[in-house]
């Protein structure tokens, strides 16, 4: 196991688990496990990983292709009819009350938890359905490995319930310019002030060397 695998196995293991519908406690973690998991996780960028991914649009991406912009980057998937949609809305809200010089510096990525059956058709049809602006929203769908490997990275739990469902954490993630973590939210019922200040922190930071040519989207 690579090293930034190592650390995030670690960041894996201190983040709340939730299925659609029911929450999991998580495992004792000091002062608590999801502020950990946090400072863990802004050690490294999501951007490192080599995985490709397909967009809605059926365009080939890399991660760093989403560098350059601040990012808030949720897992979820398309058949979920539970927390997902939930996830989705709050991050509709952020997207909303960001003032307009922000949200244009700003983006939004869903990565699904099921490329099986999310092909970037089905993300297209998702993301037209919920009005997701495509200047804004990039919604990614890779293979099993890619998905395994990014959530492990972002400490993000996950697997099926039978045929069809996920039980997965009930997360979103902020992603600084370089995608590194910035903040990260575990549960549907926080303040909102705070990941908006996150946002525009990051914003308004120059970003470091970029991992790889940064892209639009």
């Amino acid at each position: 196991m690579t090293p930034l695998l190592r650390r995030a196995s670690l960041a894996a293991a201190l983040a709340l688990a939730a299925a659609c519908g029911r929450v999991y406690a998580p495992a004792a973690a000091g002062s608590g496990g999801a502020l950990q998991a946090r400072a863990e996780a802004s050690d490294f960028s999501a951007y490192e990983l080599g995985s490709t991914w397909r967009d809605q649009d059926g365009h080939a991406r890399a991660l760093p292709s989403l560098a350059g912009k601040v990012r808030v980057l949720a897992l979820v998937y398309t058949h979920c009819a539970h927390t997902c949609p939930e996830i989705v809305g709050e991050l509709k809200r952020i997207e909303a009350a960001l003032p307009p010089a922000d949200r244009a510096r700003a983006g939004f990525v869903l990565v699904s938890l099921d490329p099986r059956r999310d092909t970037p058709a089905r993300l297209r049809e998702y993301a037209a359905s919920l009005r997701l602006d495509p200047a804004r929203w990039t919604l990614l769908t890779g293979d099993e490995d890619g998905v395994r490997e990014l959530a492990a990275l972002l400490g993000i739990r996950y697997r099926p319930e039978g045929a069809e469902d996920f039980s997965h954490t009930n997360a979103y993630l902020i992603l600084d310019k370089n995608g590194r973590v910035v903040y990260r939210q575990d549960t549907l019922d926080g303040d909102p002030d705070e990941p908006l200040a996150r946002i525009r922190a990051a914003v308004s930071a120059p970003p470091a060397a970029a991992p790889a040519a940064a892209g639009d989207g």
